[in-house]
């Protein structure tokens, strides 16, 4: 017998069956699809963080325009945040109104509102809601017949008081009260009913969010992150 007859024997009297069964194929496929879950989970809370911090930022730099524009131009600037007119956007929108002896207050800056998914906790205490419970309401020098903040959204001409939060930059950039704390976070989840509701929390704390701190005697922001 040549070699090739060998080897050709010795391939048809050993037939090993190389390969998956149906059921091992469904159990690697079952793994694969929960190791994709789990990244899939971990890439969305990445995605909802870096929207957080962008929203975050966003809101810092409005807040340090508007101190810088006090100074530079020696006016009273208020940072105002929609808080709860029953709107779309409560919680969500910002402006920056500026006061001066020949034209009073006037809105200087288009609404800025936050992404979907990303709201001021305006359901916050102690600390964290010093900025809602320490605004001027109404503002210094208001028109005495717009006693409201002196702001228009949509077809109100004046937010009534207790639907907005603001705080006020003086010329020299500290605030208007610089001893009362003005403190807020941005934190992912909505507002139903004036109630926030967080995308993920622990024991009722949200697990990531993204807090201001005013300092009242130089108006300059601290950013503070879990």
């Amino acid at each position: 017998m040549n070699i090739g007859n060998r080897i050709h024997g010795h391939n048809s009297g050993s037939r090993h069956h190389v390969g998956f069964t149906l059921v091992e194929m469904l159990m690697v496929m079952a793994v694969m699809a929960s190791i994709l879950a789990m990244g899939g989970l971990g890439v969305g809370r990445a995605l909802r963080s870096m929207t957080l911090t962008n929203a975050g930022n966003k809101v810092t730099r409005l807040i340090e325009a508007a101190r810088q524009q006090a100074i530079t131009k020696n006016t009273l600037n208020a940072v105002v945040l929609m808080k709860s007119l029953g709107t779309e956007v409560d919680a969500r929108a910002f402006t920056v109104l500026e006061y001066t002896v020949a034209g009073g207050w006037r809105q200087i800056r288009e609404w800025e509102v936050l992404p979907d998914g990303i709201v001021v906790d305006v359901g916050a205490t102690g600390t964290d809601a010093s900025f809602f419970s320490n605004g001027p309401q109404p503002f210094p020098f208001a028109d005495a017949s717009r006693p409201g903040a002196p702001v228009a959204y949509g077809s109100n001409s004046s937010l009534p008081a207790g639907t907005y939060a603001a705080r006020i930059f003086l010329p020299g950039g500290g605030l208007l009260n610089p001893d009362d704390a003005a403190q807020f976070r941005l934190v992912e989840g909505t507002v139903s009913g004036g109630k926030v509701q967080f995308s993920q929390a622990e024991r009722g704390v949200p697990s990531n969010y993204y807090r201001v701190v005013l300092l009242g005697t130089t108006g300059k922001t601290k950013v503070e992150r879990p």
